[in-house]
């Protein structure tokens, strides 16, 4: 019954609407009264009688003119006028939020979508598609007559059937002069840059007015129908409003009502006066404070009922921004003749409009702009020379927030150089870039109590002086005005030095020093040395005296002709982030001293990244690699030196030790550059040494001698890596060296060979057993290149594997040099066997098949005894004598041919 009833009203409120427009029926008829308001075009759809939707979404709409105008405007004010009706409007930047996150911004490309698709993504019953299909302009003296045109088409989104369209072409004449408050408040706002906007609004209300008439919608009772609003105008629009502006908003709509107006969430409820019958007014003065971006300005009015009307401004949102910007920074100044150039750290706010430029005859008060600029750099242009100037600068933006004025910098005029120098500096002097370039006759003299400050950008040309600070230098450039020191025409020049300076508060920065014997020279000083370019000097940078503290940082310091820094005496200089490259000799040369090396990148040098002949630096975080030398070198006097989390060209733990030489401690690394690398420990063994080795360890020569106390076993896979120069001393009594699962790396240099030897202050033959045996089989080849192995009972010896044993030398072991047992075959080559008792130099048993070339036997008690079953080769060495006395030998050796004298390539004592 209660659903007869519904059907019955429902099908009543359709008749009482229906004569808005015609049922899209064989007849299509508009009745007179409406058509007489509305010209245009428009279809009601027969579904709409029973399917009205709920929630409706207005899509953006399709230009169709190919001009371009700001045609949201158009979609707005439709927005507005449908709103008036009792459908769920999804508010507009809704739409556009769901399209965007679905993917979709072109209005052409949203158009093409299907109503079930467009449903689904906006969640609404219906949309409505506009075209905007007309829009011309017209002038005939002071009038305008503007043309729009638009076709709006209303689809249910579940069923994709028609509900209502309609169609016109509008055309208002524009001009006269305005009597009613929205006309003259619209007349106020037409400036060149939106009087377009304006004349879309104004013939885009009357397009949609009576156009949105026409479609059906539930009646309600008049008591709850809303009031009519029929226009809402600001003055806030095509500028930001700052503090103190004030923004006006007129409404025109049903009189008699109560107004007010949002800005967006910021500002909400700001009431309205009813100034003339049906016209609304406030004013909002914008307070410090207020912020406000992208706001929209929504009108409201409410009769005495309670009944609301919304009404969205269509001429864009408004921004309030009462916040000015960040003061510029770093303003610095240039004289030229008869002109100052100035410049600034650009700022970076969004809305920075420009920067205004002050100007005072003395520093502290008395500024006046005289410049406006877009940049962050000007001149001041037509001063008399040498008539000094202050300056500062502010930033504005698009509102005309003002920041405040920046500190004051000196600015001055000069004529344009060569200018010549020499002799002493008394009092405190500028030298001018705009007076470059500066020629340097002889030694310039800066003496204790007087201050040199070298401009940005000014050049200095040495005909071989030096310039001698023994008071303070500020020599600060910037990027874009390098100072530069250079010999006259690319000679040679003494170059700058730092003499005993006290209480040292030298700046230099943002320069270049070439072509001198020693860029910079600094004795027992301290200055700040940042940002140089030191190149095509002897020395890059020299660094004594037991005052000295300079910091010397972010350098470039490359293709100096002897080492890039030299670092000397007591001087404790801070070497970080420079780049030291392409040298002749060293990266950095320490004859003394206790540097901090850090953070710098040392690579391309002729010598030794590092070579440090006395002192104590620490050495972390750097990158040294690719030296034509080593990484890291260590005077065989020197104390141990920790060179911790550096790169060194690879992450292998071997190739790093390899690249250092002397009382290195490496027992961290980075795994790749810095500063992105990460540390790793590496096993440096310190201390006396027994018990099992699982993991690759070392011995390195800034903990030798190591003593063995105990048997020391390698298992597991490791390898024991011994660094050349290295001492492994055994206590008399004490077990070897045993390999069991697991190899020795022992790779020694001619000049430091690795040593195995008794710990006994009066060593003799047969203090210890053994300096290393092989016990187990394992897939780990042992290395023993440039070795001694004296004072045990046997040298080494080799039950398995193949071990390279070479330029070694193997002496005065009371039983035998080296003993190989089982199906050992080590290869034994250009080594020296002296002094061997008991068996002899080499004894061999079971099925042991060394491999013997090139040694050189002496005074052994046996050269070789064989018990072994394979025959051994022994061809091509050296016994003593020629022919040899074949009493050295027992079994089956071969050991014709011999040589006829010692091999020349055997090590040696």
């Amino acid at each position: 019954m209660h659903s007869i009833k519904r059907k019955m009203v429902m099908g009543l409120i359709f008749l009482l609407i229906l004569p808005g427009c015609v049922v899209a029926t064989k007849k299509d008829v508009v009745p007179p009264p409406i058509k007489s308001l509305y010209k245009g075009e428009c279809k009601v759809g027969e579904y709409l009688k029973n399917h009205q939707p709920r929630t409706v979404a207005i899509l953006p709409f399709k230009n169709e003119t190919k001009k371009e105008e700001a045609f949201e405007v158009v979609r707005r004010t439709f927005y507005n006028h449908f709103s008036s009706l009792r459908y769920g409007d999804l508010e507009l930047f809704k739409v556009d939020q769901r399209l965007k996150k679905a993917g979709f911004t072109d209005a052409d490309e949203i158009n093409k979508l299907s109503p079930q698709r467009l449903g689904k993504i906006l969640g609404v019953d219906a949309v409505i598609y506009g075209r905007i299909t007309h829009y011309d302009r017209a002038y005939a003296g002071v009038y305008s007559k503007v043309t729009v045109g638009a076709a709006v088409k209303m689809v249910d989104t579940k069923a994709n059937k028609f509900l209502w369209s309609g169609q016109h072409v509008q055309s208002k004449h524009q001009g006269g002069v305005p009597t009613t408050p929205v006309g003259l408040i619209m007349t106020a706002i037409s400036t060149a840059a939106n009087i377009r906007q304006i004349e879309l609004l104004r013939t885009s209300d009357d397009l949609f007015r009576g156009m949105v008439k026409t479609i059906p919608c539930p009646t309600v009772a008049e008591a709850s129908r809303p009031p009519a609003i029929k226009m809402l105008v600001h003055d806030a629009v095509g500028s930001a409003k700052k503090a103190g502006d004030i923004i006006k908003v007129v409404l025109e709509g049903d009189p008699h009502c109560a107004a007010s107006f949002d800005i967006g969430d910021f500002k909400q409820g700001i009431e309205m006066k009813e100034i003339q019958s049906g016209f609304y007014e406030a004013k909002y003065q914008v307070l410090p404070g207020d912020n406000a971006h992208e706001a929209i300005i929504t009108g409201c009015l409410t009769d005495e009922m309670g009944n609301t009307a919304k009404w969205m401004d269509v001429m864009g949102a408004i921004t309030i921004d009462t916040t000015p910007p960040n003061i510029p920074t770093c303003l610095s100044s240039m004289g030229h003749n008869h002109e100052v150039a100035l410049k600034w750290n650009a700022n970076k706010e969004e809305d920075l409009a420009q920067y205004r430029i002050y100007r005072s005859q003395t520093p502290l008060t008395g500024y006046e702009p005289i410049l406006s600029t877009e940049f962050n750099k000007t001149v001041d242009t037509g001063i008399d020379n040498y008539k000094p100037f202050y300056y500062k600068v502010s930033a504005l933006d698009r509102a005309g927030n003002e920041s405040e004025l920046s500190p004051s910098i000196k600015g001055m005029a000069i004529p344009p150089g060569p200018t010549h120098v020499s002799g002493e500096i008394l009092k405190d002097t500028v030298w001018y870039a705009g007076a470059s370039p500066y020629v340097i006759e002889n030694d310039i003299y800066v003496r204790p109590k007087a201050t040199l400050v070298i401009e940005p950008g000014t050049r200095l040309e040495s005909k071989g002086g030096s310039i001698i600070i023994q008071g303070q230098l500020q020599a600060v450039g910037d990027k874009e005005g390098i100072i530069i020191f250079n010999g006259f025409d690319g000679g040679k020049w003494a170059g700058i030095i730092f003499d005993r300076v006290k209480n040292d508060k030298s700046h230099v920065s943002f320069c270049q020093v070439k072509n001198a014997l020693v860029g910079l020279t600094v004795l027992s000083s301290s200055p700040f040395v940042n940002h140089i370019e030191f190149s095509k000097n002897e020395i890059g940078i020299l660094i004594k005296g037991s005052f000295s503290k300079p910091q010397i940082i972010e350098n470039d310091i490359h293709s100096n002709t002897d080492s890039g820094i030299i670092v000397s005496e007591a001087s404790s200089p801070v070497i970080t982030g420079n780049i030291i490259k392409a040298n002749g000799r060293h990266g950095i040369f320490c004859d003394g001293g206790n540097p901090l090396i850090q953070a710098n990148s040392i690579v391309g040098c002729s010598g030794d990244g590092i070579n440090v002949a006395f002192g104590k630096p620490k050495i972390i975080g750097n990158n040294i690699h690719d030296n034509n030398g080593l990484a890291v070198v260590i005077s065989p006097k020197g104390e141990p030196i920790r060179a911790s989390d550096n790169w060194w060209g690879s992450a292998d733990p071997t190739v790093i030790l390899s690249r250092t030489r002397g009382k290195v401690v490496v027992d961290s690394a980075l795994d790749s550059p810095a500063p992105n690398g990460k540390p790793f420990a590496i096993s440096v063994l310190h201390g006396r040494l027994g018990g099992s080795i699982t993991t690759n360890s070392h011995l390195v020569l800034a903990y030798s001698p190591y003593v063995v106390e105990k048997k020391l076993d390698i298992d597991n896979g490791a390898t024991l890596y011994i660094q050349p120069g290295v001492i492994v001393s055994f206590n008399p009594g004490s077990g070897g060296i045993e390999l069991k699962d697991g190899g020795v790396y022992a790779k020694g240099t001619k000049d430091r060979p690795i040593s195995f030897i008794s710990s006994s202050p009066s060593p003799a033959a047969g203090d210890y057993p053994f300096a290393v045996k092989s016990i187990k089989k394992t897939k780990i080849v042992s290395f023993f290149e440039y070795c001694r192995f004296q004072h045990g009972v046997n040298g080494l010896i080799i039950e398995y594997g193949k071990p390279d044993i070479t330029y070694s030398i193997i002496s005065d072991n009371s039983q035998s040099g080296i003993m190989c047992g089982n199906d050992s075959s080590p290869k034994i080559e250009y080594n020296t066997l002296i002094r061997n008792r008991g068996t002899g130099a080499i004894f061999c048993k079971a099925m042991s098949a060394p491999r013997i070339h090139y040694n050189n036997f002496l005074n052994n008690a046996f050269a070789i005894q064989s018990f072994s079953k394979i025959q051994i080769d022994a061809q091509n060495n050296w016994w003593g004598n020629s022919p040899p006395d074949e009493g050295l030998f027992i079994g089956n050796i071969t050991y014709k041919p011999w040589l006829e004298a010692q091999a020349s390539k055997a090590y040696g004592e």
